[in-house]
């Protein structure tokens, strides 16, 4: 089995069990034998949690990534580390928004 790592952006499903936001993202891994076996794990862990998914921002075996910082190195090689000994998904912190700006709206 492979360990794969997502970014994956959500909708809460009640704002107010996340201090009133109403989105956001997270990185999550996982151990899946391919893409088509991580996909509905991700979609599976997503809902559990009260979330609707929105979309995946890439979805890419956890290989050889550099980060920018060694804090990073360390924190992302330790949460491939633990999806690789379970069977779990292991979730980094969740980054939270309190609303959604159309782009379209910009204009």
């Amino acid at each position: 089995m492979k360990v794969y790592w997502t970014s994956v952006e959500f909708d809460i499903i009640d704002p107010s069990e996340y201090e009133d936001c109403v989105g956001g993202f997270v990185y999550l891994f996982l151990k899946a034998r391919d893409v088509r076996e991580a996909i509905p794990k991700i979609e599976a862990t997503i809902e559990q949690e009260g979330l609707r998914m929105d979309s995946i921002e890439f979805l890419t075996e956890y290989g050889e990534t550099s980060w920018d910082s060694e804090e990073e190195q360390v924190l992302y090689d330790s949460l491939a580390k633990e999806a690789q000994a379970c069977d779990e998904v292991v979730w980094d912190e969740i980054f939270a928004y309190e609303s959604k700006e159309d782009p379209e709206d910009e204009s």
